[in-house]
């Protein structure tokens, strides 16, 4: 009676095999930029201005499918030159769209907003639990390089 225990090795060397078979599933923000989120971003803009933006939270859900959802909660303001940043209200907003795996690359499609300029897609890594997406912020005089590192998190959705 060998059969049994050969299928329960087969079936288990092929769901180990299978690349990124289980990345579905939720994904918490821990890293902006280097720095543990809540984590601030400043952008220098006009004149010394700068745009302080601060990631309260940010969590990615991956589902069957290759469907993204990505929520975040953040405070944003321009803080004019000489002036102290103030207390702003929390705001929230989500991206959601389709995701391709391709080996231990994850690439994020963002569907397209009414009235908005299509969203270019974004690479990232997977590894294990973790997850690491690097892209630019850019418009006509800005280009702000930006690093989300995020950890899977089986306690949300």
């Amino acid at each position: 009676m060998q059969t049994l225990p050969t299928l329960l090795f087969l079936l288990f060397a092929l769901n180990r095999s299978a690349p990124h078979s289980s990345i579905e599933g939720s994904y918490l923000a821990r890293t902006l930029n280097g720095r543990a989120v809540p984590a601030d971003i400043r952008i220098p803009v006009t004149s010394g201005d700068v745009r302080l933006f601060r990631l309260e939270q940010g969590l990615l859900r991956l589902s069957q499918g290759g469907r993204f959802t990505l929520y975040f909660r953040y405070h944003h303001q321009l803080v004019r030159r000489g002036a102290q940043p103030t207390s702003t209200p929390v705001m929230s907003d989500s991206e959601s769209g389709t995701y391709s795996v391709s080996k231990d690359r994850l690439i994020f499609t963002p569907a397209k907003k009414k009235g908005a300029r299509t969203r270019t897609s974004i690479t990232a890594t997977i590894e294990g639990n973790e997850i690491k997406a690097t892209y630019v912020l850019q418009d006509a005089t800005i280009r702000q390089p930006i690093t989300l590192e995020l950890r899977r998190d089986e306690s949300y959705w």
